[in-house]
């Protein structure tokens, strides 16, 4: 196995200038991360020590002093390099006993000082498990402990398409994190961030689901842009219905000038077709919220007929049904309809709509019985 000259791999870079951005709201970073790298190399019988400062072209970069002139060293990657060199990470060991006892405080404590300096090494191939599983499990740690902005440093400054898979999956971890605390701008700017094409296709189907959860949250105007982004990115036989959400959004978010066109140029899926009753949502939202209620509630009910409970549009458009009949001054219907979201869709964010309209509902009148 050939053992790496420092001598000959040295290349005229005689003075160090780098600098990695640090961030105010990380002190973290501050202390840690601009740290360098010791690594032992081994080759046989000898041992010696790297200062690894940096990762460019796919190369490790290593700082070193020779004559007391301080230069810098390229090291190529390879399978035979990964079987040479030894990461520091012995705290490893203790760090995975703390993270299985759901210690993630002690865990992370552990970790930081350790795997801060190895963030600027991330694109290096996925062969240096020993460098990645440190990183990973910080992150995976800070999320779990709830230090979502500090997860959320730490991930803006990886290129998470230049990484494997499991650090976007890390990545779509914060991101329901936001979704369940209601912090929806920064799960929607994570959502948008993530890689989607080639390699990353596995990514589109949870920012859709997140997509999902942004619009029934009101959130339109963040949603609007990554429905643009992910039409063209998913496969033909899904445009088609994320074109429609992409429309439905738009009319929700009162720009219905924008949405028509989309609309009008779609072609009404056939009445046994799965998606006919979306396009009649798109449609009956339209008139709704052209203050056409009556047609609203017309289209809408054609369209609810045609669908199966398990579709995950059906709440939606059972609210908006209700609200035609509230504003058609008859209550009692609207009751009905609402009352049957929040019985059958729980979970789903338009059954809390649902309450809320409940509760600006007139009470019922009490019933009286005749003698």
């Amino acid at each position: 196995m050939r053992y790496f000259s420092l001598k000959a791999l040295l290349f005229a870079a005689l003075s160090l200038g780098f600098a990695f951005s640090g961030s105010a709201e990380n002190a973290y970073w501050d202390e840690f991360g601009n740290q360098p790298v010791y690594v032992q190399q081994i080759s046989g019988r000898a041992k010696q020590t790297l200062k690894f400062v940096d990762f460019k072209d796919n190369m490790l970069v290593a700082e070193l002093t020779i004559d007391g002139t301080v230069g810098e060293m390229s090291l190529p990657v390879s399978e035979s390099m990964v079987k040479t060199l030894r990461f520091d990470v012995s705290v490893m060991q203790q760090a995975n006993n703390m993270i299985r006892q759901e210690n993630y405080s002690g865990a992370i404590t552990l970790l930081r000082p350790k795997v801060y300096p190895l963030i600027k090494f991330h694109q290096v191939p996925e062969l240096f498990t020993q460098l990645h599983s440190p990183v990973r499990a910080l992150l995976n740690s800070l999320i779990s402990q709830g230090e979502l902005s500090e997860a959320d440093d730490l991930i803006n400054r990886l290129a998470l398409d230049k990484v494997g898979l499991k650090y976007s999956q890390i990545a779509i971890r914060l991101m329901q994190a936001y979704l369940d605390d209601g912090n929806y701008k920064a799960a929607a700017r994570i959502a948008r961030d993530l890689p989607k094409s080639g390699a990353y296709t596995a990514n589109i189907s949870p920012v859709v689901n997140a997509a999902d959860a942004l619009r029934g949250a009101g959130e339109y105007e963040a949603v609007i842009p990554l429905y643009r982004e992910i039409e063209g990115t998913v496969p033909e036989n899904v445009r088609k219905n994320v074109r429609m959400w992409l429309a439905y959004s738009l009319v929700l978010a009162d720009r219905v000038d924008e949405a028509s066109p989309i609309i009008d140029a779609m072609q009404e899926p056939a009445a046994n077709d799965r998606l006919f009753s979306l396009y009649k949502l798109l449609q009956g939202s339209r008139e709704h919220r052209n203050k056409k209620y009556g047609d609203a509630l017309d289209v809408l009910t054609r369209g609810f007929v045609r669908a199966q409970t398990s579709y995950v549009w059906v709440p939606e458009m059972l609210y908006l049904i209700g609200d035609c009949y509230a504003r058609a001054n008859d209550p009692t219907a609207a009751r009905n309809v609402w009352s049957e979201i929040t019985a059958l869709y729980p979970e789903s964010p338009w059954a809390k709509r649902a309450a809320e309209s409940l509760g600006k509902l007139p009470k019922p009148k009490p019933t009286t019985s005749e003698n």
